[in-house]
């Protein structure tokens, strides 16, 4: 049963702010602070507080691996038995080079998808050989990623503008 959560209006302009990207700043929740108009002590006590209550995990960092220079990206979908899937699953999820890991169905044999990001194709596919070794799945699919058309933070909450009218 879901106990649904009363969210005042700082809390959802904190978890607006917190499905995009931090401000590139010395002290970025300063400027979140400044931004909705209270003390920054105020916004991580509430962010603690959004955390212990389970709405969200974590506020963390994100790697834009294209900029990084990790430009060889691919999806591999891995052919898993569901009666394994508690133990590759993770196996799989382990490996630096995975981003992305999810089990899903609709997809005949092809039960894991994983993306793999490397700086060029030999390493993906390195990658692919250790990952398939380590879990004993040679059943697997590579899909190479051809243009990143979008990347962006799930928006849940959406900060209105403030223009006086």
């Amino acid at each position: 049963m879901i106990i649904p959560m009363h969210l005042d209006d700082i809390d959802k302009a904190l978890l607006s702010m917190a499905e995009g990207d931090l401000d590139v700043c010395e002290r970025p929740f300063d400027a979140w602070a400044d931004k909705i108009g209270i003390s920054v002590d105020e916004v991580i006590s509430r962010l603690q507080a959004l955390k212990r209550k389970g709405i969200i995990r974590e506020i963390k960092a994100i790697l834009r691996h294209t900029k990084a220079g990790f430009i060889a990206n691919a999806m591999v979908v891995w052919a898993v038995p569901q009666t394994l899937m508690d133990e590759i699953g993770p196996k799989i999820s382990s490996f630096n080079a995975v981003s992305h890991c999810y089990e899903r169905t609709g997809f005949g044999r092809y039960t894991v998808f994983s993306m793999i990001h490397a700086k060029n194709r030999d390493e993906v596919q390195q990658t692919v050989r250790s990952i398939s070794h380590a879990v004993g799945i040679d059943d697997f699919r590579i899909f190479w990623s051809i243009k990143e058309l979008k990347k962006t933070s799930m928006r849940y909450f959406h900060q209105e503008d403030s223009c006086d009218e």
